[in-house]
């Protein structure tokens, strides 16, 4: 029988960083919603509407109710939480990732704005600055998710 403490599986259900990836996608992906949410209405700047903004799935209605697509929102940032967990399992860097991962998502503003009419054009200077000041917080907090999950697997040093 092997020893799981010294040789532990490496199969795909235990190499990928289930709970804590989900954890860590869904607390991210609800501080950029929250504050994409707070910005557009303090701004009027359509950041929110864009996050959510799924016009340009073949086959979906037009409208849908904001709790939805919120939802499939949360299901990206999961996605990428668990992404990124297992990352930083392997690399290390847990702020540095997060912040890299949140300032690449950033560049999502480019080839969703021109998708919808209800969404800031491409030249919206205060909703890219805000847009990406959203993502670089969702990467700051990826990064300190990674950094409690990183610090806890780490053996202690006698």
């Amino acid at each position: 029988m092997p020893d799981t403490t010294r040789h532990p599986s490496r199969s795909l259900k235990s190499s990928l960083p289930w709970l804590s990836g989900i954890i860590t996608g869904w607390i991210s992906g609800v501080v950029l919603g929250f504050f994409l949410k707070a910005v557009q209405a303090l701004t009027g700047e359509k950041v929110y509407t864009l996050l959510l903004n799924i016009d340009f799935v073949p086959g979906l209605p037009p409208h849908l109710p904001e709790w939805f697509e919120f939802a499939l929102h949360l299901g990206v940032s999961v996605v990428i939480g668990i992404f990124y967990i297992w990352w930083v399992k392997r690399s290390g860097h847990p702020l540095s990732r997060g912040l890299g991962l949140g300032a690449v998502s950033s560049l999502l503003y480019i080839p969703l704005a021109p998708l919808s009419s209800r969404v800031p054009d491409l030249n919206d200077a205060g909703a890219i600055l805000y847009w990406t000041a959203g993502h670089i917080l969702f990467g700051a907090v990826l990064g300190l998710c990674g950094k409690y999950v990183h610090a806890k697997k780490r053996p202690l040093v006698q």
